[in-house]
């Protein structure tokens, strides 16, 4: 859906609108990349920790209609935060496509990270 660079500058824009975001009850600032039905891809705000090392752009997948983050990966850069990115929106598409066999493609994603992005060891 959204090639290379132009994901970039999304996230760019997206990031820098939520600087001036309202942050919600747990304290984070969010905004959406792309959604397909349920399944929200979008920029969160990690929560700093002044002792360790947080990766500064984090993105997850969110499914609305059980309320729970299926998948997520953050970057150190915009290139590293849309290559994640693009594998999660890939993953929202297959799992809105597949309404009837949703719980089987969700396992067939759940030891794919996208090549080249740092995760951390909690989130």
């Amino acid at each position: 859906m959204f090639p290379g660079r132009t994901l970039e500058l999304r996230i760019l824009q997206l990031y820098i609108w939520s600087i001036n975001a309202k942050r919600s009850i747990d304290g984070c600032r969010m905004a959406t990349v792309v959604r397909h039905g349920p399944y929200e891809v979008r920029l969160v705000e990690p929560i700093l920790d002044p002792q360790g090392d947080t990766i500064p752009f984090w993105v997850e997948l969110f499914d609305h209609k059980n309320a729970v983050t299926i998948d997520s990966c953050g970057g150190h850069d915009f290139e590293e935060t849309a290559a994640g990115a693009a594998g999660l929106i890939s993953q929202a598409s297959l799992l809105h496509a597949s309404s009837s066999g949703g719980q089987k493609a969700m396992s067939a994603f759940a030891s794919l990270k996208p090549a080249g992005v740092r995760l951390p060891d909690s989130y």
